[in-house]
Order: structure tokens, then sequence, then C-alpha cells
């Protein structure tokens, strides 16, 4: 049994990368790649095809190893597709892939990639490799290899053909298998992962790089798009399901497939510290990519009611904001020396704990809840929603002092109104479900400042994940934090976090119900709002003349996306008036502290008009 196995991770981009004896990170076309990741392999030293990367894909690790290493095996995984030696079977996909959300350390255990168990496996065989699709899986009219290849529309069925008149020239013993894997075969190995031992890795370098090599000589790509360009990658796919099949049919060798897993989240956990050694005033906020130019407005208000004598550390929570918004709101600090953005995804630590499963919870839930797991060199940090406005320097609300409590918040006035007789269900589920000993101690989570180190002292990950997951998941974010700090807790005044009227509903018709001193509590804190917090079915965005709007829509003016949420905004009327042609357009009328609907499309029309060019 030899442990001289290496099996070489092909990456692109710099993501997590798992460790072990066997695996060994390797960058692609390092040769004119614009950065060069430090730590690993290089795909451009020593005797390479590396500048070809664009067209040969993972295959110049493939040629890097071939020509520059020296193992009793070879093998080959993706950054984000892995093989498998548990001894679990898990279910697959059409594609015969295992999906998996993200990539971390869990992979060790998930796929026993333990230097014994993958050195056991390895060494019983001649070659593995993924198990194979089923094409019937993947489309019922896919009738054969060639036909599942010449329908991809970036893919042409005359590279195929070029490809099988090659290996009749120059691999006669190869062209029955080929006729058959090609016109045949109901299965296929793709993803060019496999380990090999050395004698049938040489072999099959031979085979393989001598025919591609061969078609570029004959097969003009120029006008190949993108996509198409890659055709020597897609050709090996095949070169490889026909040189396996042949092993299989000779019978000489040992063979055996395992399951492949593809993950869809490979990027790293980042180790977060303050950003900055003094006046680090942390700020955390909130936001899915469609949601960021809202984001971008409430970072506006932050930005502008900042002092210069603080620093301002903004971490955004968020599983999917692109790269370009990345930028766009990078460029809304630029210059600004006491302001950084940074990104945080609570999916990478939450997709660790198993029992998180329990229940019907959503990872969303539990967002702010990680808050004290992924920020351990943070004592304490404000969380923000980003539906809301703030009209003072935040940095106020940090420096509060909370010394003995988990977190400080504003008494959620709304609540009490809905438990005071509004809603009859409200009062059923906070008395039997929450049982809160004082249901008017509720407070709203849009605005926190977080103890995280108390919290960590007082909960493990695992302890807040097994309380969300009770109650079949019926407990929001904000009732988990409300049960979990009962007794802990330091009230702020309400004007931190004023929550806006809506159709004349919540004012009028809900905060009315709740106790005189809470009500009269909300009525003070409008006067002089510090945070106005649009909470509820109404946007600004939306409706521009609603209770407060007109606050919002100063702040927009000032972030790259206000004639994007001018245009959303326009549309979304539009949309509502064909939608409402039988009750007829609405616009929205502030009448003291009420909120009135009327009619007039075509009022509203008019002030988007007039935002826009007047």
């Amino acid at each position: 049994m030899t442990d001289n196995i290496k099996i070489y991770i092909s990456c692109h981009k710099d993501c997590y990368l798992p460790k072990g004896k066997f695996l060994f990170p390797i960058q692609v076309g390092a040769k004119n790649a614009q950065v060069r990741f430090p730590g690993i392999l290089h795909d451009d030293v020593g005797e390479n095809i590396s500048e070809k990367n664009p067209t040969y894909c993972e295959l110049t690790a493939q040629y890097w190893a071939w020509k520059n290493e020296q193992a009793d095996y070879y093998g080959f995984f993706h950054y984000r597709r892995y093989l498998s030696f548990s001894d679990q079977a898990y279910q697959e996909n059409m594609y015969g892939e295992v999906e998996k959300d993200y990539l971390d350390d869990s992979v060790y255990e998930d796929l026993c990639l333990d230097a014994r168990k993958m050195q056991e496996t390895i060494c019983q065989y001649d070659v593995l490799t993924a198990k194979s699709v089923c094409l019937k899986k993947m489309n019922k009219s896919l009738k054969s290899n060639f036909y599942q290849y010449a329908s991809t529309p970036y893919q042409y069925g005359e590279d195929l053909e070029l490809l099988l008149d090659i290996i009749k020239e120059k691999y006669p013993d190869y062209v029955k298998t080929a006729k058959y894997y090609l016109y045949e075969s109901p299965i296929g190995y793709y993803c060019n992962m496999f380990i090999m031992k050395k004698e049938l890795f040489n072999d099959y370098c031979s085979f393989l790089f001598d025919i591609l090599q061969e078609h570029e000589k004959r097969r003009d790509y120029t006008d190949y798009n993108i996509d198409a360009y890659r055709v020597s990658g897609y050709l090996a796919e095949r070169l490889f399901g026909i040189y396996y099949t042949h092993l299989k049919e000779g019978g000489a060798y040992r063979c055996h497939e395992l399951q492949r897993v593809i993950y869809f989240n490979v990027q790293k956990r980042e180790c977060f510290k303050p950003a900055f050694q003094e006046n680090n005033i942390a700020v955390a906020l909130r936001a899915n990519d469609y949601d960021v130019p809202y984001l971008a407005t409430t970072l506006a208000s932050i930005m502008m009611n900042a002092s210069s004598g603080n620093n301002y550390d903004i971490l955004i929570l968020t599983h999917d904001i692109q790269p370009e918004n990345k930028k766009i709101l990078a460029q809304m600090i630029h210059g600004k020396e006491n302001f950084c953005i940074r990104y945080l995804d609570p999916a990478l630590l939450l997709c660790r704990y198993k029992l998180f499963t329990k229940g019907h919870v959503r990872i969303e839930t539990c967002n702010r809840l990680m808050l004290p797991k992924m920020l351990t060199h943070y004592n304490k940090i404000l969380y923000l929603d980003s539906d809301l406005i703030v009209k003072t320097d935040v940095a106020e609300l940090f420096k509060e002092q909370i010394d003995g409590y988990f977190l400080a918040a504003a008494r959620d006035v709304v609540t009490a109104g809905l438990y005071s007789g509004y809603e009859p269900d409200k009062k059923e589920y906070m008395d039997h479900v929450l049982k809160l000993k004082n249901p008017y101690d509720y407070f709203q989570a849009g605005v926190l400042l977080f103890h995280l180190e108390k919290f960590r002292s007082q909960y493990t990950t695992e302890e807040i994940l097994e309380f969300a997951a009770k109650e079949d998941g019926r407990l929001t974010e904000q009732d988990i934090l409300n049960k979990l700090c009962t007794g802990n807790m330091k009230y702020i005044d309400m004007s931190w976090n004023v929550m806006v009227d809506f159709d004349a509903m919540r004012v009028l018709k809900i905060i009315k119900m709740a106790p005189l001193w809470l009500y009269q509590m909300y009525i003070e804190a409008r006067r002089k709002p510090k945070v106005i917090h649009y909470a509820g079915p109404q946007k600004p965005w939306l409706y521009p003349e609603m209770d407060m709007g007109s606050v919002f829509w100063k702040y927009a003016k000032h972030t790259p996306y206000y004639e994007a949420m001018l245009y959303r905004m326009n549309v979304s009327v539009a949309v509502n008036e064909s939608k409402k042609k039988k009750m007829g357009p609405v616009k929205l009328v502030r009448r003291g502290m009420q909120c009135v609907r009327e009619n007039g499309f075509w009022y509203t029309v008019k002030y988007v008009l007039k935002r826009m060019f007047g």
C-alpha cells in the first residue's frame, strides 16, 4: 500500500480549499492570472500549457502534473467538486451530483477525506472516478453522448465528429468503444475527475493530449464564444469516458466509482477583527442583492450624520450581494478614511450545525443570532435593519453603557397594541408560546446594541440554534431574542427606533391600543426621531408620500441608486395600476398623522417625473 498519492484541486479563484496529506491545491491559468494565489501550486512552473487554460480549463493542471510530478497515484478534483470517500450514500440530483451549499471544515467528515480512509480506498483500485450519469435523467430527449454534446448551445457536433476521425487514424483500438460510448451508451462520465495509478495516468495523458493537440491543429476556434472556447475541456470529458469504458471492457483493471459532490458556495470564512484600532464604531446591516439600493440609503444616512472623530466599521450580513454592487457600495465611502465596509455570510457558520434542520427554521432566521459567534474579536456591535434612516450619529447609541446586559433596544409599541386587543391571536401566542413575564417589555429588533461578550459567556451557538428550532419554527428571530434576553435587557429611548405609521392603521388603531405610558413614549419619540424605521407593509421606495417618506428620499438622492429606485417605483405603480383597474389607481396623502389612499395614478407618475427631471 503506497502513500505517494497526489490529488490536485484545480482552482481559478481564491476560495476555501480543504487540506490533507494527499490534497494539493493548484492554481490553473496562473500564467495569465491577475492575482497569484499564495501557498499553493501553480500550473505555469516547469513544463506547462498554462496559457491554454481558456481552452483546456482544468486540464492545464493535469498536464502540469503529468510533466512535472512523480506519484504512484494521480487524482484531480475541482475547487467546488470533490469525490466522496464516505460509506454513506447521499441523494443525487439529475446530473448525478450530490448538492451541498457551503464548503467548509465539515467536508472532512461529510466526504471522509481522512488520509487513512482515502489511502485504503484508493489502493484497492487502479482507477477511481465519479459515478456515471444517466443521460435520460438529465433530459428524456437525450439519446446518446453525441446528441447531448451536439444539442448544447455552445458545443458543436462537428468537434466531436473530428475527434472520432482522429481516434480512427491514431488509436484504432479505441474506435469500437468510441462509437459505442458516443452513439449508443445510455450513460456518461463528466467533469474530468478521477484518480489513476501511475502507469494508467501516463498512458491516458499520452492518449488525451495527443488527440486534443491534433484537434487544435485541424479546427479553427477563432469565432467561438467564451463558453464554446472551452472546447478542449469539453472534449476531454468525452475522451475520458471513452478511455474509462475501454478499460472496463478489457477487464484487466480494477475500477471503482464514487459519488461526486458539488458545493455552491466556496468562499473563505474570514476572521473579522475591528477595522480601526481607536473609536471603532461597529455597525451591522443586513440585505440581499435586490435590496442593496435601500441598504445604500441607510448607509448614506449613517455617513451624512457621522462624526469625523469616530471610525465606522460597517459589517454587512448577506449571502448574495454581487461583486458589482459591492464595488458601488465601496465607491460610496471612497475618500472617507473613517469608513470601512466588509461582508459576512452567516450561512457559512450555520451550515456546520446539523441540529439546525430541526423544526422548520430557515437559515435567514438566525442571522443576527450568529453575531456573537461570527465576531469573536468584538465586544459589542450595533445592528440596524436596512429599511430605516438614521438622523443622528450612530456613535451616540453605540457608546451607550450596556455592561451586565445582553443587549439594548427600544420597546415595541406595535406589538404592545396588538397584544392589548387589536389582534386576539397575538395575545394567545405571546401568553402560551413566548410566555414572557411582561409582554409590554417586548422589544423591537430592528435596532439592537449587542453586548457580544456577554452573549458568548451565556449561550453557545448550539444552544441558540437549539432554542431557535423549538416550537416547530414558529418563533421569529425577534421572538427568539426577546426570549433569550428576558431579564437582561436595557431599554433605550424609543426615538432610536420610531416605527412609521401606514394607512391610518398603525397609530390610530394599533398603537393607540397600547398602555398609555407606551403610547405617550411613541408620540414623544415621533417629535424628534433619531432613527425612522419603515417597518411594515409600506415602504417609501414604493409609496413616497407615506409617513416620513420624504426623509428617506432626502438621503436616497445621495446614493448611486437614486435613479434605479425611481425606476422601480414607477414600474411598481404601473403594475399596481394594471392590477387594480376595477378599483381605480391610488395615491397616498398625509393628513396629520393619517395616511389616506385616494385615486390618482397620474399624480404618482407626476411625482416620479418631478423627482427625475424637475
